[in-house]
């Protein structure tokens, strides 16, 4: 990619069709030369920075913040445009969708001046310090520990699940601030320096031969009073405002990116016409729904973005956009082996497309784990949605260090 100056676009921009030819152009001269194989990580940073400076990222964001402060169905049109160029731009949805959307509602006035630009032109990568091997889909279990000392907070514990912790800057830290307060009222959030002494980053292989996770362990690692996100033993309020925004980002397409944005209709088309099986009855039904839930999934998405702008508090619901997209992620892969056949689980190695089918195969059961799995987001459509009896938590107004989840972790370490 070259290094001139990229094509502005006016500060101002009166239609949703200025905007919709503004994206087109824009990408029309800054990327559609380039071959999509041949484009590094580097690359596709400088896109995006030059994309944010051309005005064409993060619309809907305050001006204060970096953003243009425009509607949202602005972002929508935003979606729309560069579905097909997510191969040119790096990938937002945790730095962007869900902690920068996260230090906006909670941060405070210095930490969102000094990040959110930043995260928002992507010269700041961000992960979340949240699971730990004791503590996964009841995140109220963290062990780790962050004592107060002077100006600082001391960290000492082990993170697991952490995506792209290799690649970021900073991380959102769920610890444990006060042992002798109850499960969910004992924890504080803290933004931690990657860069920091005492932080030791472990990748993870996983089943697509991608090492994307990573285990994280942080050893006396010093962390500044000043990087507490929320009030202190607050941490709780912090974590739901996040994983709302994550559900959010993932079902909506807060972040422009998103499953309920994803085009796989055409994509599947394209193979099963391929193959020669596009006019098989049995391949047709199943590209008629994944087409009609495609659909049901983008609606979904605009009317979740429109009532957030409108400042209604979704609560809940962005659970059931976060069920569906796992469950379109799982049709998506069964249409790629039902129309694709032996060649997506086996494959000659010149064979790019059918790898990318069986990567898909292999990677769709993240979706219904990630930002809650699957199981959790149905109890809480159940409970918050339906009004369900809640389950019994014994635990949940006893002092953390009399439980038996917090005497467990100790005696493991």
């Amino acid at each position: 990619m070259s290094g001139t100056a990229a094509e502005t676009v006016e500060a101002i921009v009166p239609t949703l069709e200025e905007f919709r030819g503004a994206i087109q152009n824009w990408f029309a001269a800054n990327v559609d030369n380039y071959d999509p194989t041949a484009y590094t990580d580097e690359d596709r940073k400088r896109t995006t920075a030059a994309a944010y400076d051309a005005g064409l990222l993060h619309v809907t964001w305050p001006t204060a913040y970096g953003g243009r402060g425009l509607p949202s169905a602005y972002q929508t049109v935003w979606n729309e445009e560069t579905a097909r160029y997510s191969w040119a731009l790096e990938r937002p949805l945790v730095t962007v969708g869900i902690l920068a959307a996260t230090l906006l509602d909670t941060g405070t006035e210095d930490q969102k001046q000094r990040h959110l630009p930043a995260m928002l032109r992507g010269d700041e990568a961000w992960a979340q310090l949240l699971s730990e091997p004791g503590a996964g889909s009841d995140l109220g279990g963290v062990t780790t520990r962050a004592v107060r000392d002077g100006d600082d907070f001391v960290v000492n514990g082990q993170k697991v699940w952490t995506s792209a912790a290799t690649e970021s800057d900073y991380a959102t830290a769920l610890v444990r601030t006060d042992p002798s307060q109850p499960k969910y009222q004992g924890l504080s959030m803290l933004i931690v320096d990657l860069s920091s002494p005492g932080i030791d980053i472990r990748p993870l292989r996983q089943m697509t031969g991608d090492a994307e996770f990573n285990e994280v362990f942080l050893d006396d690692v010093r962390v500044p009073v000043t990087n507490l996100m929320g009030e202190y033993n607050g941490g709780w309020a912090v974590l739901n405002r996040m994983l709302f925004h994550e559900r959010m980002a993932i079902s909506a397409g807060t972040a422009g990116e998103g499953l309920s944005a994803a085009d796989a209709f055409h994509p599947l088309l394209a193979l099963a016409r391929k193959r020669g099986v596009h006019t098989d009855g049995a391949v047709r039904s199943r590209l008629a729904d994944i087409y009609i839930d495609q659909q049901l999934l983008d609606f979904m998405g605009r009317r979740m973005r429109a009532a957030v702008e409108a400042g209604l508090e979704l609560g809940p619901v962005g659970s059931i956009g976060k069920v569906g997209t796992a469950r379109f992620a799982r049709a998506c892969a069964e249409a790629a082996v039902l129309i694709g056949g032996p060649d997506v689980l086996a494959w000659q190695a010149e064979d790019a497309e059918s790898r990318r089918w069986a990567h898909d195969l292999l990677w769709f059961p993240m979706t219904g784990i990630a930002g809650g799995t699957t199981e959790i987001q149905k109890n809480i459509i159940a409970e918050r949605l339906l009004g369900l009896p809640r389950e019994p938590r014994p635990d949940a107004t006893a002092p953390f260090n009399q439980t038996t989840s917090a005497t467990a972790q100790h005696n493991a370490h």
